[in-house]
């Protein structure tokens, strides 16, 4: 993946124009009539923007052909609206979207010009309101006026985000490759998730009513299926006890098709991608994203959904609203049922063997799904079609965020959370048409929701005070502990340690240059009276001195690095030397080795310079150098007895990598046997 990303990034940076011109046709794309409803161009603006602040991109041609691309998008819009007039209602594919058009004229008539400036920044309406701007005979010397100011404006609106995203990125590389990559898969999920829901409701839902119409007037000609079409469908059809019947059908059916479709695909295709996704998510651990994915991951607990959905229903009892809180009910008891008897009927291991319980299917995906996903359907219910997406994007952001969380901690596999994902849409879905379909009371949405996010609030503060420590000690990865004398490890064992910083795989650009077995306190204590000194944490405070244009190098926050997913136990600066340009800093992590000698841990990092970073045209930060000799020469001066260190090569082969280490690793340890 990374490679893939790489050789991207260098072809884009080979090829400014090629690149600037594929910015052009997105930007027309997405503003050309009807076609930009399909074209995610703001996703890919907000990309082109994450490139342009890795100085991967020239910022001015990109703005340009954005700004091009939107205006030439919007004329030949304007140009089919002015032929075409009225026609424009019934000409394909227009005719088919009779409901956009009539949005588009009356936004038209109540704004008038300006609502050319206006849908500029609105997405559903950017590629109508242009064409309906030609068919009202609006002068084209107006709207290419108001177009031009507009697009303009539109540009760094939707670029600049990216570019913030882009320095942010730069910032997190630093800390950890690793949570670039995470960053980015998170950002492409959650806009694809928000993207994929609001495009299929705009599409579907024209077409969903009468396709339950057909099937329930097919219904009618066939007495064995009447029944229980008519109880989900037919509102003037008591839907009890055949709705009882059908969701039976429908547990027996989905259980087959689950358990079948685990043991026919088992040691198949699936095996091969569950393994490649939890192998790739492990080697994406870092310390802060565990912690967000463990308290994301809280939001899926059964005790917290259960309380969310009793208070919640409760509540709905209480104002009278009970069609809705049975429905709501029968999902969660029917998606939790059959979670209970997969898994114990098929019985898959989770992918540690550290974690209890069995994996298939997610728990954590299928009943979340069921509590939110089905509010979600009963608040858009109440709301205007045009806006039944938000609760659905929102819920399905949620939802696919715990669901991403089970995968990241390693919990479950892809199997299991996609199963999880299928069986609670599947009762979602049933239940939804069915509470839909037949006549209920109008729902307080404003004061349910304040309802529920109420408890959310409750349960969710608890569970975090309470257990939020426990569970990010349960879910942290565990490495097993290997136990060595000093002369073994002075002789052979220090090489059992990895020669580079673990981040991302296949990718080594920084050295472990140093060991240390002993305790951190002496150690520190032993470089603190030869003037090193601890490094200011990262705080609000010193966080500002990355806008400044020109910070004094010491008064820079120094960012933590990660390791194999841990960041460094230790940070020390060493005294400032005659290049005022740059800092000298030593990093410890944890090792597995552990000496006989009195359980003595040994701990593994590098020494190494920070420098100035001044790439980003929005922040300054510290950056690791590419030297990692001459800051190790001044550590072991710094150390001083020649008895407690010892200087050792490590056999590495040669490479491309832009340092200067010529393999040399510093022993340091704090007594003999």
């Amino acid at each position: 993946m990374n490679e893939l990303l790489q050789n991207l990034l260098n072809w884009i940076a080979l090829h400014p124009t090629a690149f600037s011109t594929a910015v052009f046709f997105i930007a027309l794309m997405e503003s050309l009539v009807v076609l930009g409803l399909l074209i995610p161009g703001a996703a890919l603006l907000f990309g082109a923007g994450a490139l342009m602040a890795t100085g991967t991109l020239p910022i001015a041609s990109i703005m340009l052909s954005t700004i091009a691309g939107a205006i030439v998008g919007d004329f030949i819009s304007f140009l089919l609206g002015r032929h075409y007039h009225q026609r424009l209602r019934v000409i394909w594919p227009f005719r088919r979207y009779p409901v956009l058009v009539n949005r588009g004229v009356d936004f038209f008539v109540s704004h008038g010009g300006k609502s050319v400036f206006m849908a500029r920044f609105i997405g559903p309406l950017r590629p109508i309101i242009p064409a309906i701007a030609g068919m009202m005979n609006m002068s084209t010397s107006r709207f290419l006026v108001i177009d031009i100011i507009a697009s303009a404006l539109w540009a760094p609106v939707y670029i600049l985000p990216g570019m913030v995203f882009g320095a942010s990125l730069g910032l997190a590389a630093e800390v950890a490759g690793r949570l670039v990559v995470l960053l980015v898969v998170i950002a492409g999920i959650a806009w694809f998730g928000i993207w994929l829901a609001s495009t299929l409701i705009r599409l579907l839902q024209p077409h969903i009513a009468s396709a339950l119409e057909k099937t329930l007037e097919y219904s009618r000609n066939h007495p064995l299926i009447k029944p229980l079409a008519g109880s989900l469908l037919d509102p003037d059809h008591p839907e009890a006890r055949g709705l009882a019947a059908l969701s039976a059908l429908f547990f027996i059916t989905l259980w087959l098709l689950l358990l079948t479709s685990r043991q026919v695909l088992h040691g198949h295709w699936l095996d091969g991608i569950d393994a490649y996704l939890f192998h790739s998510l492990e080697n994406l651990r870092t310390p802060w994203a565990d912690q967000v994915m463990v308290f994301i991951t809280q939001f899926g607990d059964q005790a917290l959904l259960a309380l969310v959905l009793a208070g919640s229903c409760a509540w709905l009892f209480w104002k009278g609203n009970t069609k809705a809180a049975w429905h709501w009910l029968g999902v969660y008891a029917c998606a939790g049922l059959l979670t209970w008897v997969l898994k114990n009927t098929v019985q898959v291991a989770r992918p540690l063997s550290t974690y209890d319980g069995y994996s298939f299917p997610s728990a954590h995906t299928s009943m979340s799904l069921a509590v939110y996903g089905f509010l979600a359907l009963i608040i858009a219910r109440e709301l205007h079609v045009t806006r039944r997406w938000l609760p659905y994007s929102v819920a399905g952001l949620l939802v696919t965020s715990i669901a991403l969380s089970r995968l990241y901690l390693g919990i479950h596999w892809f199997s299991d959370v996609f199963a999880g994902l299928l069986l609670g849409l599947v009762w979602v879905a049933l239940m939804g048409i069915a509470y839909d379909r037949h006549p209920a009371p109008r729902l307080p949405v404003k004061r349910l929701l304040g309802v529920t996010a109420l408890l959310l609030l409750v349960a969710g503060s608890w569970q975090t005070q309470h257990d939020f420590t426990r569970e990010l000690a349960y879910y942290s990865p565990r490495a097993e502990l290997q136990r060595i004398t000093l002369p073994t490890w002075r002789t052979t064992g220090w090489a059992r340690l990895p020669a580079y910083r673990m981040d991302i795989e296949g990718v080594d650009t920084q050295p472990m240059n140093f060991q240390w077995a002993g305790t951190l306190e002496s150690f520190k204590n032993t470089l603190e009276a030869r003037g090193w000194k601890p490094a200011s944490a990262l705080s609000p405070t010193n966080a500002i001195n990355w806008l400044a244009p020109d910070p004094d190098i010491e008064a820079l926050p120094i960012l933590p690095q990660v390791n194999d997913g841990e960041h460094q136990s230790l940070l020390l600066v060493g005294p400032q030397q005659t290049n005022k340009n740059r800092l000298m800093i030593l990093r410890l992590w944890p090792s597995n080795l552990e000496l006989l000698d009195a359980n003595t841990p040994v701990w593994t990092g590098n020494v190494a310079y920070l420098l100035v970073e001044k790439d980003l045209p929005l922040i300054t930060y510290l950056r690791t150098g590419k030297d990692f000799e001459t800051p190790l020469e001044y550590l072991a001066e710094a150390i001083g007895d020649s008895d407690r260190i010892r200087l050792i090569h490590r056999n590495r082969s040669v490479t491309a990598l832009p340092i200067h280490w010529q393999g040399n690793v510093l022993l340091a340890w704090e007594r003999d046997q």
